[in-house]
């Protein structure tokens, strides 16, 4: 069981230095070929730390973990609106764009309902698991491939930064002055190699965990090893927030919450070819996962910030679903008749 522990550990470990290597790489290498930095931010850094979610869920389908796969993704999400949100207003209240409040959260929210919609017969089928792509992609294309349009041109020798760029100017010089393409894509692959022995130590870890004390791996999964592959959006919302850059915080885990409700199940779902879900996903995860996606709503259109209160009555709303998965159990136990699955 120790050994299991630490594991664990060691394996969601792996995974942030994995993500952290490919994410690293991958901008120095965008920037060194005159990519401008906002694009790195909408694609590589948005997508980049959501990577471990992706190859922890895709993993555990494989293995015959479905429940960890699907946990996983929607106790990300919880985390990240909840939990990481949370502890971003509480560093410093958060300003946002309009267009995150007019778009990305509704369509957060959308893709929530989208979700459950799928899952209300108990199982993702690989047709719903296209769909899911499909639908990431028209959120790509309406919301992120217009600002990558209208900012393809070379890299500037001086750039002014604003809170829409997720990359300091540190980052730029450096990257700019390395021009060390070999370095950039070890680093990269280093970082893939990472992602990939960090989701096996993880999945076959929380496997045994699960076991040994005698809870469901879906538990295990929506809190464990959703928290630890939600690392890295935390790590760069904290950051993010100490340099009084919150737009950014707000960016990447709405971000992030899009790219785990279509691409982390919908991988798995084709992978596999179908993605079996557990009937209290839909009794206890998918009600506040979405309830928590249409609470930031308001939260964030109340003069377009999130305050330190706000942020720790997320960060409660967090803890109460810690509660309730740990109370799964005991809640499952009431009569299948009162639940409408």
């Amino acid at each position: 069981m120790l050994l299991d522990i630490l594991m664990i550990i060691g394996g969601i470990f792996i995974l942030y230095l994995g993500a952290e290597g490919m994410v690293r790489g991958s901008k120095r290498l965008a920037i060194s070929l005159g990519i401008h930095p906002l694009i790195v931010g909408l694609t590589i850094v948005a997508f980049g730390t959501s990577m471990p979610e992706l190859v922890v869920s895709v993993t555990a389908a494989i293995r015959g973990s479905p429940a960890i796969a699907v946990g996983n993704a929607l106790g990300s999400n919880v985390a990240n609106l909840g939990l990481i949100l949370g502890v971003a207003a509480l560093i410093s209240p958060m300003r946002v764009e309009d267009r995150t409040v007019r778009l990305e959260v509704p369509a957060s929210i959308f893709a929530g309902v989208f979700l459950y919609l799928f899952a209300g017969n108990l199982d993702i089928s690989a047709m719903e698991g296209i769909l899911l792509i499909i639908g990431f992609l028209a959120f790509f294309f309406v919301a992120l491939f217009p600002q990558i349009v209208k900012n393809v041109k070379v890299l500037p020798s001086e750039l002014n930064l604003d809170l829409s760029n997720p990359l300091t100017q540190e980052e730029i010089n450096e990257a700019r002055a390395s021009q060390t393409w070999v370095s950039d894509l070890l680093l990269i692959v280093l970082g893939i190699a990472g992602l990939i022995l960090g989701a096996d130590f993880t999945v076959d870890s929380a496997i045994a965990i699960a076991r040994n004390i005698g809870v469901s791996e879906l538990v295990i999964g929506a809190t464990v090893v959703a928290l630890g592959t939600s690392l890295p959006e935390l790590a760069t919302s904290i950051v993010a927030a100490i340099k009084n850059e919150p737009d950014i915080s707000v960016g990447n885990v709405i971000g992030s919450n899009l790219f785990n409700t279509f691409i982390v199940i919908g991988i798995p779902a084709i992978i596999t070819g179908y993605l079996p879900v557990e009937r209290g996903v839909l009794i206890i995860d998918f009600p506040v996962m979405i309830g928590l996606s249409i609470l930031v709503l308001p939260l964030l259109s109340s003069d377009r910030k999130l305050d330190r209160t706000e942020g720790l009555g997320l960060i409660v709303v967090y803890i109460g679903y810690i509660l309730l998965a740990i109370l799964r159990p005991q809640i499952m136990l009431i009569p299948q008749s009162v639940w409408p699955y």
